[in-house]
């Protein structure tokens, strides 16, 4: 299967790998999270706060990676969960809900 060179399937690629990578981010996050909160049951307060600066600091980094690709990854139906702080504005949550919509009708999710 040949891939299509034209200007607009290699943008569209491009944005399905920002958004495939933010996803990544988040998950490893959650994870990362997970294992601290773990540690932390079992009494292991040390590598418990390692963990956390870590998940902090992968926190950050996410935030940051959502405002740089904040307009693609609107456009993908992806909004800022929880632990991120950043504002949105209504447009763009009009913007994902609509992708959204549109997805779960193509789906029948």
């Amino acid at each position: 299967m040949k891939f299509k060179k034209d200007s607009k399937s290699i943008e569209e690629n491009s944005e399905l790998r920002i958004l495939a990578e933010y996803n990544r981010r988040f998950k490893q996050m959650k994870i990362t999270q997970k294992k601290a909160n773990k540690l932390r049951d079992m009494e292991m307060d040390k590598e418990a706060e390692k963990f956390q600066e870590l998940v902090k600091m992968l926190l950050r980094e996410i935030e940051a990676y959502y405002r740089k690709y904040r307009k693609v990854l609107t456009k993908y139906g992806t909004l800022p969960e929880p632990p991120l702080e950043v504002e949105i504005t209504n447009e763009e949550r009009n913007i994902a809900t609509a992708w959204k919509n549109a997805h779960r009708k193509k789906y029948g999710i």
